[in-house]
């Protein structure tokens, strides 16, 4: 993953695979450059979301609303985080009103668009629980992250992550680091890394649609790269 780096928009997608076609085919100087322009491209502008050229928006489409709410999914009791992560998300990206309902999430739309959004609460929610059920069995995580992983997972999805500069949620059992530091000095998690940070990239590929096993492997080689390394015995 990568920080505080502006996401790339077409046109530099387009260069992106101009460039790595002459590093693959180009000749003598031509490589050469090539590879250099490569270097210089990704170290300006984040490719880590998918293409949306090649992996269709999951809020992609018309959503056609209607005055009588229908039942589009339902979720255990100790989901209030994800079950209120997919109806802030259908309500963003479709404007569509959805509502709670007991356990049941209930959306005003016509039968169709109903239907459709059944499947998109079905993926968000399924591809939400694998990824705190993978995150929840890290060494060294805290019950306390799961808010910022779940908001970050969240904003990753609707695009709507934070900006260079703006404070990050905060973790429970973290404490500021002594004056004049920037950092934080973690209590009860051993994670080296922020869980907000780390989720943002994850819920960025769950509105593309990529296959989920291959967003949770990055999650776990994200968080193996992160976790501290144990110190030899002295």
């Amino acid at each position: 993953m990568k920080a505080n780096l502006k996401p790339a928009d077409s046109k530099a997608r387009a260069l992106l695979k101009k460039l790595q076609a002459l590093v693959e085919r180009g000749i003598d100087g031509e490589r050469i450059q090539a590879q250099k322009k490569l270097a210089r491209l990704k170290a300006r502008l984040d490719f880590s979301a998918p293409d949306p050229d090649e992996t269709p928006d999951l809020f992609f489409g018309v959503f056609k609303p209607s005055a009588k709410a229908k039942r589009i999914y339902a979720f255990e009791r100790n989901e209030f985080d994800v079950a209120n992560s997919v109806k802030w998300a259908i309500e963003s990206a479709t404007k569509i009103r959805c509502l709670h309902r007991d356990k049941e999430l209930l959306a005003e739309a016509d039968p169709a668009t109903a239907r459709r959004l059944t499947k998109i609460a079905d993926h968000v929610a399924n591809s939400f629980r694998t990824l705190l059920g993978r995150f929840s069995r890290v060494d060294g995580v805290s019950i306390d992250d799961r808010g910022a992983f779940v908001m970050g997972l969240y904003d990753g999805m609707m695009s709507e992550t934070r900006k260079i500069g703006e404070r990050l949620p905060s973790r429970p059992g973290v404490t500021k680091a002594p004056k004049g530091k920037k950092s934080f000095v973690p209590r009860a998690s051993g994670l080296h890394v922020h869980p907000y940070t780390m989720a943002v990239s994850l819920g960025k590929q769950i509105r593309f649609s990529v296959p989920l096993e291959q967003i949770a492997a990055e999650l776990d080689a994200v968080t193996q790269k992160r976790l501290p390394q144990e110190l030899p015995p002295v």
